[in-house]
């Protein structure tokens, strides 16, 4: 198995383990950016292990591999994660109604990318080649940017804007630390899905590392944020391996005045 094969199920296995540890805190929390950031992990973690099938069996062996690498990394990863942090920033009914036209769109977008014709001839011949959006249609591709300006945008906005506040009061520097870790990663994950529209680099390495790098750097910032992990546990179970005090603010990656549930 060659590094270009290895990257994506690297990302893969880390992202799933990402998206266990979250939807476990949602399990204890009950905060709806929790489940929404879960969802954004999970389809993360699908796309990744799609584009691990693709470039082990063969993209051209069976084009759901594409369409499930499309959907999930193209469309919907960055805007569920983005869908996340503006349950943290916005008031309540207007992220309920973010939300409801966000799963009216994605759901639309789903539809064309599992019914579009695919043109086999433009995916990947070879392992090192790299995967992009060619193979759909225009009107298919046309969408992906709307998804990808929202979701990354509102979440490098929210890990920016959270970090700024706290390294202004010099209070709490490890939300600092923990924010640009976060900032860090959907900045990396952003230039994934650029270097595969703009074919900025040769071949799938450059893209695997940047979405591989993305998603460990949010990782790392979410483990180091004492209020969004004040205890590690065995994920759906009561064993706790170690717990951390937690601080006074509500859960949460901005000032306690604008964390909503």
């Amino acid at each position: 198995m060659n590094f270009t094969v290895i990257l994506p199920l690297l990302a893969a296995v880390v992202s799933f383990l990402f998206t266990l540890m979250v939807l476990d805190q949602f399990l204890h929390k009950h905060k709806t950016y929790q489940v929404v950031w879960t969802i954004g992990l999970f389809m993360f973690s699908a796309a990744a292990f799609a584009q691990f099938l693709g470039t082990a069996n063969g993209w051209q062996s069976d084009t759901n591999y594409y369409r499930l690498w499309y959907i999930c990394g193209a469309m919907g990863t960055s805007s569920f994660l983005g869908m996340g942090t503006v349950f943290l920033i916005a008031r309540r009914k207007l992220a309920v109604t973010t939300l409801a036209v966000l799963v009216i769109a994605f759901v639309t977008a789903a539809t064309l990318v599992f019914t579009a014709q695919v043109d086999v001839s433009a995916l990947p011949t070879v392992s090192t080649q790299e995967v992009t959006g060619a193979g759909f249609p225009g009107y298919v591709r046309v969408l992906t940017p709307f998804f990808n300006i929202f979701g990354a945008g509102f979440l490098a906005f929210g890990a920016a804007q959270s970090a700024w506040v706290f390294w202004r009061k010099r209070i709490k520097l490890y939300r600092v630390v923990s924010n640009c870790f976060i900032f860090a990663g959907a900045m990396a994950a952003s230039a994934a899905g650029t270097i595969e529209r703009f074919h900025l680099a040769n071949g799938a390495d450059a893209f695997s590392l940047a979405t591989l790098l993305g998603v460990t750097l949010i990782f790392i910032g979410f483990l180091i944020s004492i209020e969004v992990f004040n205890e590690f546990r065995v994920p759906f179970t009561s064993i706790t391996l170690k717990e951390r005090k937690a601080a006074p603010e509500v859960a949460g990656l901005v000032p306690t005045s604008q964390v909503r549930s």
